[in-house]
């Protein structure tokens, strides 16, 4: 997973920035808050502006954990809303790109975008969460089950694809949006896998 291979990065960042004035869980919540005047703003076709705000609400998302772990704030209500919140600014993000006038691949990109928040942005967590609350793993294998494409991987794919798609073609973001909608069912199904081996060794 990329965000832990980056866990001393994290460590140094919150160290510069547990001294500002704001709580983790408010860092948190003013990330959705940047990802919708982000998503307004795509709606609105203005495109830079709303992906300079939505990269904010990312950086949010990297300064909340590592500000809670600096000062010592670390919840279990803040790692729930910092995973609540990771979904909604993505599928903010997404869901704005609705409006764009995007090309159509063998369907319409109002579809593929769908998708990716479906099978993407909802399913691996969802079966992550749901084989804890069902007590068919325990929270530590529930944290360690993985996936080749997991949130990171996934967030600097878009993010690549919304380059490629400025600056060349429009029509390659959209390939490489059924691409992350592939990996990410992988991923869900390498999910469901380590799950049921779980069930047969218990």
């Amino acid at each position: 997973m990329i965000k832990q291979q980056f866990s001393k990065e994290q460590k140094w960042l919150g160290g510069i920035l547990k001294k500002l004035p704001m709580s983790p869980n408010q860092i948190t919540l003013l990330s959705i808050l940047f990802a919708l005047i982000a998503g307004g703003l795509i709606i609105f076709h203005q495109f830079v502006y709303g992906a300079i705000f939505f990269l904010v609400a990312g950086v949010m998302d990297v300064i909340d954990g590592a500000v809670a772990r600096a000062k010592d704030q670390t919840t279990k209500f803040g790692g729930f809303l910092d995973g609540v919140s990771d979904r909604f600014v993505e599928a903010i993000f997404l869901f704005s790109l609705m409006f764009y006038d995007l090309p159509t691949v063998f369907i319409n990109p109002q579809v593929w975008l769908a998708g990716l928040i479906f099978i993407g942005t909802c399913m691996p967590s969802f079966v992550r969460a749901y084989g804890e609350h069902k007590h068919v793993i325990d929270h530590n294998t529930a944290n360690k089950l993985g996936g080749i494409f997991e949130r990171s991987e996934r967030i600097i794919t878009i993010f690549l694809g919304i380059v490629i798609g400025f600056f060349i073609s429009w029509q390659w973001f959209i390939y490489i949006i059924i691409l992350s909608i592939i990996l990410s069912l992988i991923t869900v199904i390498q999910r469901i896998y380590i799950i049921y081996k779980e069930t047969k060794t218990t």
